[in-house]
């Protein structure tokens, strides 16, 4: 008894010098493999890094289009991790938040749309709308969690409520990407006593290449808002996402959105949409996402946003109580010629634009939703053809010469038929 009691007593003696040494030897491995990899980030600029014997600290700036965004990350080294999801055997666990000091202009302004003034979240954001965690096991398993924290907000008439929602991205140490997903709290942003937008809880799964290659689908089961134009309830709403790397730095993005189920004032009760980019660099798909998502619409400048060239493919189906419409799009815009005079000239972009447009509706449909004014002058002018209780109208542009239904037609005559400027 008495050998097996010091047998034990070593070994326990063992484990605990193993687990005071382990971090000493871990610590500096880690530092190294973090240096190796940020060298590669030309975005990513470690700022400072002080590292203790089971802990370490570090500042980085993340770069981006109009400024840096300045994190902290509190690192722990292993072999036993104490996580917010409790106790676990791996390498590190990290804790990364936005410190305030450096904030890229277009992250602030979406961040205090929702959880107000940063500067109410305490003293270098220890309230951190954004909380990454990251968890490097033993199993050859790297684990980020991206939290957005919840919010409960009151300014003036004005109530949200957020439940928060997280991000998991999981990879092996190569940074290969393996089960991945997110999930999105219930969402509520009342206009005094009016329920302006309603999220019911959502998921989704991913796995997407740094490239941007890959898959994503995103599940909403309700969505409801209410505005000056009447009530609108979505549900059962899928949009998913498909890109496939055709060169260097260049996209084949597919995307489709879904709303099999639509209450609202208007006759519309299912829509489908598809929309195909051939090819895309990644330069101009961050030009455009940015752009179109992140400034405010108030700010958005459209010969900004179209300063750059986009090739795009789209086919819209609605389903009404009046019958089906459908729209196909096929464009190739050149972008906006640097050092372009525009003078009076209001339709030069139609220079730089080549593609076609088909739609067809049953007329019912068309003449009964909110197009009412522009299909009644197409009509009236002949653009629109009537066939079979269907309305349908083909347009073709080549180099500024634009053929409605094979005849050639003066674009701005055209254009003054679609705003009713007869």
């Amino acid at each position: 008894m008495k050998a097996l009691r010091y047998l034990l007593i070593a070994v326990s003696a063992l484990l605990l010098l193993a687990a005071l040494i382990a971090p000493r030897l871990i610590g500096p491995k880690v530092e190294e493999v973090l240096q190796q990899q940020l060298a590669n980030q030309p975005n990513i600029e470690l700022t400072g890094y002080q590292r203790g014997w089971f802990s370490a600290e570090a500042l980085t700036l993340l770069k981006g289009k109009d400024g840096a965004t300045e994190v902290f990350s509190e690192i722990k080294h292993g072999p036993l991790l104490f996580t917010s999801r409790g106790p676990r055997i791996g390498v590190l666990y990290a804790k990364t938040r936005l410190t305030g000091n450096e904030l890229e202009p277009a992250l602030r302004r979406q961040l205090e749309a929702y959880y107000g003034s940063l500067d109410d979240l305490g003293p270098g954001l220890k309230n951190s709308p954004i909380l990454v965690e990251t968890v490097v096991g033993a199993n050859n398993r790297v684990t980020n969690t991206l939290r957005l924290q919840p919010i409960d907000r009151n300014e003036g008439d004005q109530q949200i409520q957020f439940e928060g929602a997280s991000i998991r991205l999981v990879t092996d140490y190569r940074g290969q990407q393996q089960d991945s997903s997110f999930k999105l709290g219930e969402f509520v942003r009342m206009d005094g006593h009016r329920e302006a937008l309603y999220l019911q809880s959502g998921s989704g799964e991913f796995k997407l290449d740094p490239s941007g290659a890959g898959t994503l689908q995103l599940k909403l089961p309700l969505v409801r808002t209410n505005n000056d134009s009447g009530p609108l309830e979505l549900r059962d709403v899928t949009l998913s996402y498909t890109g496939k790397l055709v060169a260097r730095h260049t996209l084949n993005v597919q995307t489709e959105l879904s709303l099999p189920e639509i209450q609202s004032s208007t006759p519309a009760s299912s829509l489908t949409q598809r929309v195909n980019l051939p090819e895309i660099s990644y330069d101009d798909l961050h030009h455009y996402l940015y752009s179109l998502l992140l400034s405010p619409s108030a700010q958005r400048s459209w010969p900004q946003v179209f300063a750059r060239p986009l090739k795009l493919q789209q086919q819209l189906d609605i389903a009404t109580a009046n019958g089906p419409m459908q729209l196909q799009l096929d464009v190739d815009w050149k972008g906006t010629p640097k050092n372009h005079s525009v003078q009076n000239d209001k339709l030069f972009w139609l220079d730089n634009l080549n593609g076609t447009a088909n739609i067809s509706a049953a007329e019912q449909a068309l003449m009964q939703s909110p197009l009412i004014a522009q299909a009644s002058a197409l009509k009236q002018y002949g653009f629109l053809q009537e066939r079979d209780g269907q309305l349908n109208m083909l347009l073709q542009l080549e180099r500024g010469n634009l053929q409605v239904n094979g005849q050639l037609l003066p674009a701005d005559l055209f254009i003054l038929a679609m705003t009713s400027g007869f």
